[in-house]
């Protein structure tokens, strides 16, 4: 259960902390500076050490997480986030981040869905999402080729314009090393 107490205890400490912070006196807005959406995994381990192991600081990009930083169909949350980045924030690049030793692959949806039932979860509302969840948590096998395969997803899409660039790495998430992955193309599909 969240402890709310302690969450506005750190609060309060992050808020005298920063008085003083001239970071925190800088006007910015939600555009990103660097033109730039990270579209990265959910891994615990990524939080607050992503940005600060590739040089970003607060203002300057917009980060993405989700489960296996995956594009799992062409208008899910991840796309319609950078949608509103390209067209309300004038983000022209975007790289994806995948990471060493990724969760992801452990799971497959067939215990995904036995966790569902035994949580009590009406079957029927499993079955509206199983091929869904077949076709994205079953595929999931090297996080390296992920990347590459979310970076062409998006490469291709329809609704991104064609001065886009599209990008690929990998980080470790116990030392913060970054590589870039090889994409055969920067342009737009």
């Amino acid at each position: 259960m969240l402890n709310i107490d302690e969450l506005v205890t750190a609060n309060r400490k992050f808020l005298e902390d920063s008085k003083n912070d001239p970071r925190m006196r800088e006007h910015l807005t939600s555009h990103p500076k660097k033109k730039l959406a990270i579209v990265t995994c959910m891994d615990t381990r990524l939080v607050d050490m992503l940005e600060r192991a590739l040089g970003y600081t607060r203002g300057e990009i917009i980060v993405i997480k989700t489960a296996g930083n995956s594009v799992t169909n062409p208008f899910d949350s991840v796309v319609q986030s950078l949608l509103v980045a390209v067209y309300g924030m004038e983000v022209e690049d975007v790289l994806v981040i995948g990471h060493e030793e990724c969760g992801m692959i452990d799971f497959s949806s067939q215990s995904f869905i036995q966790k569902m039932v035994a949580a009590g979860i009406n079957r029927d509302a499993i079955r509206m999402i199983e091929t869904g969840l077949i076709d994205w948590m079953d595929k999931f096998c090297v996080s390296e080729h992920n990347v590459l395969f979310t970076v062409d997803r998006l490469k291709k899409h329809p609704l991104f314009p064609a001065y886009m660039h599209f990008y690929g790495g990998m980080m470790d998430p116990a030392t913060g090393e970054f590589r870039m992955l090889s994409v055969e193309s920067q342009e737009n599909q």
